[in-house]
């Protein structure tokens, strides 16, 4: 998905109208507090040996949290991979969250068995909305062969490259997603690549050339990824940042109390959400808004303490440091292509290297006819190419 018009302004308000109460209501009841100094990149730091416990006992992480930098594994274990021809390993790691406390995160690590000529790129893939249940982790979807996105993966694994997929914080580990919050699943999605290069046998360098994917809520948490990567991973090998369809809905405060402008039946469906995957949930509340779970039907977005929120944590407010490049369905129903056409303008003032594609297709078939010249994009920053715009 993309970020999103400014707050207050017409096709903001009929556009989050128009979104689906099960996508929307959980987005709200997201809560950060306030951005955060950021830390000082370096390599991933991991034990000696991945033995981790077995079942969700893994996901569990020890309290108090161990001591070490963002992106320091906390535990490690082997699993069977979910793609022949590439070794898996599912991770819990230490990341950040908006204020700057430490936090675990979960994920998985894949690397290609064939020998690498060189050394071995790090790509980060960001997940598209999954779900709001622990279930739904792509680390746990990955196990049971029913992640919708492998394709993009295993695409991905073809090229040689190992990838780390962050199950983003509150998914699979204790607690609320922080559902389509950019700064922390901005934090995920790199500390998933400095905890990649500290699995042990997996080869990794800290040094090799990295880069990340991400499409629908994937492609917003890759944006705030290059957004914060000059500040908080400083000394990252990034080549650059493929995302398609960002949102830029980021971020909601526990001081706006989403609760108390919800009714009855609007809040036993947040708590119904919060175990649903995707699917189940897109079927249970079809044709649902967030004003019929509202009282007296008003949409919380429509509220001045609302919108500056938005506009807080809108995307295109900082400078990306590597070259983006932007794709977007023309034909998206779910946010339009002009959206992701005003985003670019953004970073093209800010002096980004961006291209911005679009296709013919809808929110979900874009994912699948950009694969190629994804993949194709982000070899040619890993092979020193310059990369192309059209600002």
């Amino acid at each position: 998905m993309t970020p999103l018009p400014r707050p207050g302004s017409p096709p903001l308000r009929r556009l989050l109208s128009s979104i689906p109460a099960a996508v929307l209501a959980t987005a709200l009841a997201a809560a950060p507090q306030a951005a955060s100094a950021a830390a000082a990149p370096r390599a991933g730091h991991g034990p000696q040996a991945c033995t981790g416990p077995a079942g969700d006992a893994f996901y569990v992480p020890p309290s108090p949290l161990p001591s070490g930098p963002h992106g320091t594994i906390i535990r490690c274990r082997p699993v069977a991979s979910p793609v022949t021809g590439a070794t898996a390993w599912q991770v819990l790691y230490l990341s950040s969250t908006v204020t700057g406390a430490a936090t675990a995160v979960s994920g998985t690590v894949l690397v290609p068995t064939a020998a690498y000529q060189g050394t071995r790129p790090v790509v980060a893939y960001a997940a598209g909305t999954q779900g709001w249940g622990d279930q739904c982790a792509p680390s746990k979807e990955m196990a049971a062969g029913s992640f919708d996105e492998q394709f993009a993966v295993n695409n991905l694994l073809s090229k040689g490259w190992a990838v780390a997929v962050t199950d983003y914080p509150g998914l699979g580990t204790p607690g609320d997603e922080a559902y389509n919050v950019g700064i922390p699943e901005g934090h995920a999605v790199l500390d998933a690549m400095l905890a990649a290069t500290a699995v042990p046998g997996a080869g990794l360098s800290a040094s090799a050339p990295m880069a990340i994917e991400g499409y629908s809520q994937g492609g917003g948490a890759a944006d705030w990824a290059a957004q914060e990567q000059p500040g908080y991973a400083r000394g990252m090998n990034l080549k650059g940042v493929a995302a398609g369809t960002a949102i830029g809905f980021n971020a909601v405060y526990p001081s706006l109390n989403l609760s108390a402008a919800l009714t009855p039946a609007g809040r036993t469906a947040l708590a119904q959400l919060d175990t649903m995957c995707q699917a189940q949930a897109l079927l249970t509340y079809a044709g649902k808004k967030i004003q019929d779970y509202t009282v007296g039907g008003v949409n919380p977005i429509s509220q001045p303490k609302w919108q500056a929120v938005l506009n807080a944590n809108n995307l295109g407010t900082m400078k990306p440091a590597v070259p983006l490049l932007q794709y977007h369905g023309l034909l998206d129903e779910v946010i339009p292509y002009r959206v992701e056409s005003a985003l670019h303008g953004q970073y093209c003032a800010m002096g980004v290297t961006t291209q911005l594609n679009g296709y013919v297709g809808d929110h979900v078939l874009t994912q699948i006819v950009a694969q190629t010249d994804v993949v194709n994009w982000l070899g040619a920053r890993f092979a020193g190419r310059p990369a192309p715009s059209n600002c």
